[in-house]
């Protein structure tokens, strides 16, 4: 009697928490897919645009590490540690003494980021194809490179460094002159429009 007690109480507890067990787990199931896949848009954003680091998508894809990535995984802790290395290293890119090297120092900064983020994902990728394989056209570079420069020469006119050169050209074109033949071809129809006239007939005598 008492243990099939035991096995109705326990059949009662399993009706009432299985349904709320099940929706835990699946909503952690859903928790943890989710910040996954946040993790994958910061890293897949971060290879796409990895030619182009001044692009906002790359600067805003990395300014998220700090908000998806937890210190308290161990795969993770080493993304963070990259992160905050670059971050350092950005801080560091007036310095003059820093400024020759800082772009090679800049491309194997983020080459080291990507890896690891690489790994705590799942992806399998070496330095050199992160370096290496990305296609960049070089007619979009020299677009980039001409906006710059143009985006350059404005702000130096608009803070005095630089002038917008002005030629100033004389008026030096010859008279027109009308042709002799134009002015006599003008007399001449001058000449038939007033013999076209009628003319009025004189007034008869009387007493002839």
């Amino acid at each position: 009697m008492q243990t099939a007690t035991v096995v109705g109480i326990v059949s009662i507890i399993a009706i009432i928490l299985g349904p709320i067990i099940a929706l835990e787990l699946q909503r952690r199931l859903d928790t943890g897919r989710e910040a996954r896949n946040r993790k994958l848009w910061i890293f897949k954003t971060l290879m796409s645009f990895r030619a182009t680091p001044l692009s906002p998508q790359f600067v805003q894809a990395l300014n998220l590490i700090d908000v998806e990535f937890e210190s308290k995984k161990e795969n993770e802790k080493a993304v963070l540690t990259g992160w905050k290395v670059l971050l350092d290293h950005f801080g560091n890119m007036n310095d003059p003494r820093v400024a020759a090297t800082a772009q090679e120092k800049t491309a194997t900064l983020t080459t080291n980021l990507l890896l690891a983020m690489g790994k705590c994902l799942g992806y399998d990728f070496d330095e050199v194809q992160i370096k290496k394989g990305v296609y960049y056209p070089l007619g979009l570079g020299n677009v980039e490179q001409e906006q710059h420069a143009v985006r350059r020469g404005i702000l130096d006119v608009l803070h005095g460094r630089r002038r917008i050169p002005v030629g100033i050209f004389e008026d030096r074109f010859p008279a027109i002159n009308v042709p002799v033949i134009e002015e006599e071809e003008q007399r001449a129809e001058a000449r038939e429009a007033a013999e076209a006239l009628p003319q009025q007939e004189e007034p008869k005598k009387l007493g002839g």
